[in-house]
């Protein structure tokens, strides 16, 4: 027991000389990457968000999406469309000619849906995460219920941490938080089923994002 306990303690040891020191008072503090451009913040969320099983796609303007929505349900043989109540949402899905239906009106026929579409209110760079805010957009079961979700984003929207999207949310209202915040972060996954990772049991399973203008 000794000897196990030992070599245990002796592993971690030598872990942690690898880990490089915490700055002192006087040091200098963890940089925050407050100065990263557009770019570098679009990036950012797509290495994180696709690290996790996302998609990020990349298009200049509402009308280049509305191709790539149309080529995404081409390949993926989507025939019923949900769609959020915001006006670029109906925007795209009516350039590829998707007749969507209002996901928030009919829960039965939403949980039979192919897909659902909706925007984001912003897009956090530094986790890869979806801020949806009810406030703005009711779209919390048309991204929820069916198997794949595709969300609209605005380059504008991707900002650099979730205390800048959640900080801009307040501005934006009354100086109070949104009745409801949803945070995606890739898609939907569990490992409570005998360890396994399993895809979709709680959400989409897919998940695209399609950024819209250009990043300079």
């Amino acid at each position: 027991m000794t000897s196990a306990r030992e070599a245990v303690l002796g592993a971690v040891r030598r872990a942690l000389d690898k880990v490089p020191a915490a700055p002192t008072a006087a040091g200098p503090s963890p940089a925050r990457p407050d100065d990263w451009t557009a770019a570098e913040r679009v990036e950012r969320f797509r290495a994180k968000l696709e690290g996790v099983g996302g998609v990020v796609h990349e298009v200049a303007d509402a009308a280049a999406a509305a191709t790539l929505l149309g080529e995404l349900r081409d390949a993926g043989g989507w025939s019923e469309v949900a769609i959020s109540d915001e006006p670029l949402v109906a925007e795209v899905t009516g350039g590829c000619g998707i007749e969507g239906f209002d996901g928030g009106s009919d829960r039965t026929r939403l949980e039979a849906c192919d897909v659902g579409v909706t925007t984001a209110q912003f897009a956090v760079a530094e986790t890869g995460t979806l801020v949806l805010l009810s406030s703005a957009e009711r779209h919390r079961l048309t991204s929820l219920l069916p198997p794949v979700h595709v969300a609209l984003v605005p380059l504008e929207r991707v900002v650099t941490g979730l205390g800048d999207a959640l900080g801009h949310a307040r501005t934006a209202g009354d100086g109070s938080p949104p009745p409801l915040v949803t945070l995606i972060t890739g898609p939907s996954r569990t490992g409570d089923i005998e360890l396994q990772m399993v895809m979709g049991v709680h959400g989409p399973r897919d998940l695209h994002v399609i950024l819209i203008g250009a990043a300079s």
